[in-house]
This record gives C-alpha cells, sequence and structure tokens, in this order.
C-alpha cells in the first residue's frame, strides 16, 4: 500500500467519529486509534423543511454500508414507529470491514427509514426521519 493511500485512510479516519479502525491489504496491516473515545453516535441531525419543524432527519455520519440489524436474519434494531431514547442503537455502519454502531443523539418516533439493510450510503445521506 502506498504512503499516498495511507495518507488518505488517516484523513478519512480523523475527520470521521469512528474510534478505532483497523485495515488489512494483502500482507500490510494498521490499526489506528483514537485516545477520546468518541462514538458515532454524533451523527448529523438537520431539520428537514420548514413547513415541517417537528420531523429531523438522523444522517450517516461516514460513507458505507447500512445494516438494520447486528446480524444477518435478526430481527431490525429499529423499526417505523418505535420510540428511540439518546443513546439507542438505531443501526450499524460497516465502513473499511469495521463494524460501527450509529446510536440516535436524540430522541423521537422513527418516522421513516430512508435506506434498505445492505445499501451503501454516502457520508450525510439520510438514514432515518425523526419526530417528536
Amino acid at each position: 500500500m502506498d504512503t499516498e493511500k495511507i495518507r488518505e485512510i488517516v484523513v478519512i479516519f480523523e475527520n470521521s467519529q469512528i474510534s478505532r479502525m483497523d485495515v488489512e491489504q494483502d500482507l500490510f496491516k494498521i490499526r489506528l486509534e483514537k485516545k477520546e473515545v468518541i462514538t458515532v453516535s454524533n451523527a448529523v441531525v438537520t431539520e428537514k423543511k420548514k413547513e415541517e419543524p417537528d420531523k429531523k432527519t438522523l444522517n450517516s455520519p461516514l460513507v458505507g454500508t447500512f445494516y438494520a440489524a447486528i446480524k444477518p436474519g435478526e430481527k431490525p434494531l429499529v423499526q417505523v414507529g418505535q420510540r428511540v431514547k439518546t443513546g439507542d442503537v438505531i443501526c450499524i455502519i460497516e465502513a473499511m470491514k469495521s463494524m460501527n454502531e450509529l446510536k440516535a443523539n436524540q430522541e423521537g418516533d422513527i418516522l421513516e427509514i430512508l435506506v434498505k439493510d445492505g445499501q451503501m450510503m454516502e457520508y450525510d445521506q439520510p438514514l432515518f426521519v425523526l419526530g417528536d
């Protein structure tokens, strides 16, 4: 793995909410850790529309794959209509072969799930619509 690729991985890691990341390619292995633990629960929350001030979206804090359950075939962590509290795990995001729990950073009802299980997602992409 060339140094430019390593530098790129470090920048992505530093700008993410991930506290630990392992990268492996052929015989090359690297582990990145942040001393201060920052959870993925610091996802971006934005208002959806001015005419709907009681609805907010919970956006992805990183690029990766969305998983609704902890393991394939298991019950989804949240469903439409379910009330979540701050700190509840609401999905799993796989980024660079690392599984990361996304935690709700506010209380609310899941009004809509905007992504499907196994779907790739972008940074800051809306994942859930929350209501009061």
